[in-house]
């Protein structure tokens, strides 16, 4: 239908905020966006877009039209899933983000496993620790090892992880063991950038400022330099799994350690999850939860 041509472009673009990103989300080129937006507007007669160089706006008659749009969209979406979910077909595309060693490990495999049982499921996965806008970057759902505070995200409970300070026993025997967390002052401390840790014990919590020599944004770089005596290191028991049973590192510290941390699916919230959505989530949950804090 020609009154459809252009229009999910359209959306595209408003919602990741360029031309270049809408284009990365649709798998097409910058230029073909450019060239339907283009014609979309001259078809209508006037302008949806203000464009800069760095990003676009709405105009006020832009912004009636997407909210009128993105109804249509969704409603042709829902038309569709409502005919797969009677032939009991699951397909389409899903686009998931998930960060760190568990990311890479367990739900890259739980993801794997569902597209090898759904041959016609597309899968986009990308693996990254940043700050995902899942409705502004078109995601379908992400995995994050923290509670998201936006409401309208709907959250489903995958397992918990537990954060834990540990050394290796060479080091403890040159530099002695910390017995509260205000020793950590007197010792190297291998951080990321956020040079602040957070210790609780009943019901107290004790923030600590820790310094060293060392700092990376990995987890296996922190482990690497911890197993080989550069200092204490604090991470999730998702890295340090197999370094605590092969007693390369040891655990202090142990009666302030802080409450495990959720790992959750979290999604944007829908009146109705298309069929292919319900199945991921509820196969995610099955072959990854509870293993947040064994991977």
């Amino acid at each position: 239908m020609r009154h459809l041509d252009g229009l999910s472009e359209f959306c595209a673009v408003v919602d990741a905020g360029s031309f270049t990103r809408a284009a990365e989300r649709l798998d097409v080129s910058a230029s073909f966006v450019s060239r339907r937006v283009a014609d979309l507007e001259n078809r209508l007669g006037v302008r949806l877009l203000h464009r800069t160089t760095r990003r676009v706006n709405l105009t006020d008659l832009g912004l009636q039209y997407y909210e009128r749009a993105t109804s249509i969209l969704d409603d042709i979406s829902a038309l569709e899933s409502d005919l797969s979910e009677q032939q009991g077909t699951i397909k389409g595309r899903i686009r998931i983000t998930a960060g760190g060693l568990f990311g890479e490990t367990v739900v890259a495999a739980a993801i794997a496993e569902f597209a090898r049982a759904h041959p016609d499921i597309e899968i986009e996965y990308d693996v990254t620790d940043r700050r995902v806008d899942l409705v502004r970057e078109g995601y379908d759902l992400a995995i994050r090892h923290r509670v998201p505070s936006d409401p309208d995200l709907v959250v489903r409970r995958l397992g918990a992880r537990r954060i834990i300070t540990c050394a290796s026993p060479a080091y403890l025997v040159a530099q002695g063991t910390p017995s509260v967390p205000e020793d950590l002052s007197q010792h190297t401390c291998l951080t990321t950038q956020a040079a602040k840790w957070t210790f609780r014990k009943n019901d107290k919590d004790y923030d600590i400022k820790v310094t060293g020599r060392w700092t990376s944004n990995n987890g296996p770089a922190l482990v690497a330099a911890a197993t080989r005596g550069l200092g204490i290191v604090r991470l999730a028991d998702t890295y340090l799994a197999k370094s605590l049973d092969t007693g390369a590192l040891t655990p202090v510290l142990e009666d302030f350690e802080t409450l495990p941390q959720d790992t959750v699916i979290t999604y944007p919230s829908r009146e109705r999850l298309p069929l292919r959505m319900r199945a991921m989530i509820d196969h995610l949950v099955q072959s990854a939860g509870g293993q947040s804090s064994t991977a």
